[in-house]
């Protein structure tokens, strides 16, 4: 049974991931820090707002809806749905290859296959043990590593982790490069965040989210929110609290420790926040996202195919060139068009098309709608 609130949840993390995304997709963010490109106050402002609302928020969102659709796969019981689950990932990974060495270089949905195959470890887990689980994992990694990070700086101060030359050879590749060219950058990219140390890092930034998620189904939260308002509105008070504290924290002081601190605790804190407060929505605010969460497949991979081809030199090769207002300007355009053309296509078809590409995958022919 589909539920409206999951797809819409979906459909509002698209956004935000489509916030994030796009200064990459335009600017060598990945080598260098995005206010480099601030032009004036408004650039400023803007890159403030991404950074404390959607930055290191909406991959655990994302995350944690994995874990509840895989949840409520592999909660169906014995070894058949364990094989399709199998197939599944695999499929997902496929997808992954594709955009990550063929469209852009920040692909997550190889880092989401490679970690799912974790969740077999935890078929048979209670509700009670996936939290314990998550949050262990989260608090011990989160907390653990930012205490590292404070004991480095105070041993070294901070560090400038920026790669300009790096920065300037991206520019150069996507701006003017030849398709080969970029093929290469794109694979120099994928490489430099992920190496065998980065894997590890992922899997222990990526896993608690995904048993919060498949927590969250067990419980059933969004099955019957009447009878779990209460458990619903802690999480999400709480939450919220924990990031609204962390997520501000270099904008009182500065630092390496209160920027990782930022993203390794705020970020999730607040992904969670809008996790459980879209529980709460009206259904009207529901039925405007649920359509594009509802083939977020599609639509994530479209964003990319649209802003590659925006930015990069086999299109109009705006890479470089524009100030992040500009970037962040035509994210917006490009998710309002997802909407509208999301409800379109739901009002003549089922599934999206790689959803249906992506259910024969992992079912076969007989069950493609």
């Amino acid at each position: 049974m589909r539920i409206s609130t999951i797809d819409a949840v979906r459909g509002f993390a698209l956004f935000g991931i489509l916030l994030v995304n796009v200064l990459d997709f335009s600017l060598p963010t990945m080598y260098v820090d995005a206010s480099m490109f601030a032009k004036d106050t408004l650039d400023r402002l803007l890159l403030a707002c991404v950074d404390l609302f959607a930055q290191a928020s909406f991959y655990p969102l994302f995350s944690m809806l994995f874990g509840w659709g895989a949840f409520m796969m592999l909660d169906k019981g014995g070894e058949q749905f364990r094989l399709i689950f199998l197939r599944r990932l695999l499929a997902l990974l496929l997808f992954g290859c594709v955009h990550a060495f063929f469209i852009w270089h920040g692909d997550i949905l190889i880092g989401y296959a490679v970690v799912g195959f974790f969740l077999f470890l935890f078929v048979r887990a209670s509700a009670k043990t996936l939290r314990r689980w998550a949050l262990s994992l989260w608090i011990g990694w989160a907390g653990g590593s930012t205490v590292l990070m404070w004991l480095m700086w105070k041993v070294s101060g901070d560090v400038d982790f920026s790669e300009p030359a790096l920065a300037k050879q991206a520019i150069a590749n996507y701006q003017q490069g030849t398709w080969e060219q970029v093929f290469m950058q794109r694979a120099a990219d994928w490489l430099y965040v992920n190496s065998f140390t980065q894997a590890f890092i992922f899997i222990l930034t990526i896993l608690p989210f995904f048993l919060f998620g498949a927590y969250i189904a067990k419980e059933k939260w969004f099955y019957d929110v009447k009878t779990h308002r209460a458990t619903i509105q802690k999480w999400c008070i709480g939450s919220l609290l924990v990031g609204i504290v962390f997520k501000s924290l270099p904008y009182v002081q500065k630092n390496i420790v209160t920027e990782y601190a930022q993203d390794m605790i705020g970020g999730p804190a607040l992904a969670l926040f809008y996790f459980t407060a879209f529980s709460l929505m009206a259904s009207q605010v529901v039925h405007v996202f649920a359509p594009v969460g509802k083939m977020a497949l599609t639509n994530y991979v479209m964003q990319s195919i649209i802003c590659t081809t925006l930015f990069y030199s086999y299109g109009f090769g705006w890479y470089g060139k524009v100030a992040p207002k500009q970037a962040l300007a035509v994210a917006c355009i490009v998710y309002v068009i997802q909407v509208v053309w999301s409800h379109w296509w739901f009002k003549k078809h089922t599934i999206g098309p790689l959803e249906r590409m992506w259910r024969w995958m992992t079912y076969g022919q007989k069950k493609t709608t």
